[in-house]
C-alpha cells in the first residue's frame, strides 16, 4: 500500500520523475547509513522486543502522514522527512525480522522459512496493491495511511504471541562498537559475503529501482489510472509469491550459489522485456515475472548470507544486506533523473542491460559462488 500511495501522491503533487526518485532515495538512504549498526544491534538485544518497538514507530509515521494529507497540510518536504524516518525504522525492523525467522526454525530450514516469510509478505502485497488503488479512488490517499496504521498495530499483537525462541548471541558484555567492527571484518574476510554484497548493490541500484518509474509506466506509457497502478503492484506481488513458494518447495537445496546466479540473470532479462512493452496485459505478466525473480533474489540473499557466517554473526550478516540495499538511493535518483531527461522506458532498459553484463562478469570472476 505504501508503494502505491506514496508513488501516486508524489506524482500527482509534482508530476516529476526526479521527485519520485528522491522520495524512494530518502526511504533507502538509512539502509546504507545504519545497516551495519542495525545488524550489530540485532545480535546484541532481544529481537522480538526490537521488532515491537519498530512497529510502534511505523504506526506513528503512518498516522502522521494520514493526518497531514487529510488536513491538506502535506508538502514534499513532509513526505521526504517521514519517508526517511520510515526507512530508518525499517533498517532495524528488517534486520531483526530476517534473523528472528532463522532463530525460530534453525539453519537447516532457513531457506524454506525465509521463503515462507517472504510469501506471507507477498500475499498481503497482492491485496495491498489493489486495495490501495481502490481506496485512493473511493476515499482518498489519506485512508491508505490510516489502514497502514491499523496493520502495524495488528503486527504488534502477533509479535506478543511469539514465545520461547532460543537466540544465540555474543555475551552482552561486548560493546556495540565491537559488534560493528566485527561486522565490517566479515565483509573483508569472507569472499562469498563480499560477492553477495556486490550482487545486492547492483540489484538495488539497477534492479529494484524499477519501482520508482512504475507510476510513470502506469499513467504515461500504459495509460491507466491509480487502480491500474494497483493492479501492476498486485501482479508484481503475485509473481513474488509464486517465486518464494517455489524456493520454499526446494527445502535444503544444495546448489544455492548456482540458483542465485540464475535468478540474477533473469532479473536483468525481464526488466528489459518489461521496459519495451506498450501493452497493459503483457506488462502485467512481465512485471509478475520481475516480481518473482526479485523476491527470489532477496530471499536467496537472506539465506546465503546467514548460512555463510556463524550463528552469532547472523544479525550482522543481515546488517550487511541492509548496507547493500542502502545503495538504492543511487539507483532511485539515477533512474528518476534519466527518466526525466530521455524517458522511463530507456532508463529501465539501461538498468536491465547492466544487470546482464554484471552477471557475465561475476560468473567469470567468482567461480566459488557457484559452490556456495
Amino acid at each position: 500500500m505504501m508503494m502505491v500511495a506514496l508513488g501516486w501522491l508524489v506524482l500527482e503533487m509534482t508530476d516529476s520523475p526526479f521527485s519520485l526518485g528522491t522520495v524512494w532515495a530518502a526511504r533507502s538512504a538509512p539502509f546504507l547509513i545504519f545497516g551495519i549498526f542495525a545488524g550489530a544491534l540485532a545480535d546484541k538485544v532481544d529481537r522480538r522486543r526490537l521488532l515491537i518497538i519498530t512497529f510502534i514507530l511505523l504506526a506513528v509515521c503512518a498516522l502522521v502522514m494520514g493526518i497531514l494529507i487529510s488536513r491538506s497540510w502535506i508538502q514534499l518536504w513532509h513526505i521526504l522527512l517521514i519517508t526517511f524516518i520510515i526507512g530508518l525504522v525499517m533498517t532495524f525492523n528488517m534486520t531483526a525480522r530476517q534473523t528472528f525467522v532463522v532463530d525460530i526454525v534453525g539453519s537447516k530450514d532457513a531457506m524454506s522459512a525465509l521463503s515462507m516469510n517472504a510469501a506471507a509478505m507477498r500475499v498481503t502485497g497482492i491485496f495491498g496493491g489493489v486495495v490501495a488503488g481502490l481506496v485512493i479512488k473511493l476515499f482518498g490517499i489519506d485512508w491508505c495511511f490510516y489502514i497502514m496504521f491499523i496493520s502495524y498495530l495488528v503486527g504488534i499483537l502477533i509479535l506478543l504471541f511469539i514465545r520461547e525462541v532460543t537466540i544465540k548471541t555474543i555475551p552482552k558484555r561486548q560493546s556495540i562498537q565491537k559488534y560493528f567492527v566485527e561486522g565490517l571484518r566479515i565483509i573483508q574476510k569472507n569472499q562469498i559475503v563480499l560477492t553477495l554484497m556486490i550482487m545486492s548493490i547492483i540489484c538495488e541500484t539497477m534492479g529494484f529501482s524499477y519501482q520508482v518509474v512504475l507510476p510513470i509506466f502506469a499513467r504515461d506509457i500504459l495509460g491507466v489510472s491509480a487502480i491500474g497502478l494497483g493492479m501492476l503492484t498486485m501482479a508484481q506481488s503475485v509473481g513474488a509469491l509464486i517465486g518464494v513458494l517455489c524456493l520454499a518447495s526446494l527445502g535444503d537445496y544444495q546448489h544455492k550459489g548456482q540458483l542465485i546466479l540464475g535468478v540474477f540473470l533473469f532479473f536483468g532479462i525481464f526488466l528489459l522485456l518489461f521496459s519495451q512493452s506498450p501493452w497493459y496485459l503483457t506488462s502485467l505478466v512481465l512485471i509478475g515475472v520481475v516480481g518473482a525473480v526479485a523476491a527470489a533474489f532477496d530471499t536467496m540473499q537472506h539465506t546465503l548470507l546467514q548460512l555463510n557466517v556463524n550463528d552469532e554473526q547472523r544479525g550482522r550478516a543481515m546488517g550487511i544486506w541492509m548496507l547493500s540495499i542502502g545503495f538504492m538511493p543511487v539507483g532511485s535518483i539515477m533512474i528518476g533523473a534519466i527518466a526525466g531527461i530521455i524517458g522511463a522506458q530507456f532508463a529501465l532498459t539501461i538498468n536491465g542491460a547492466v544487470i546482464i553484463l554484471a552477471f557475465i562478469i561475476l560468473l567469470l570472476s567468482v567461480p566459488g559462488l557457484k559452490r556456495a
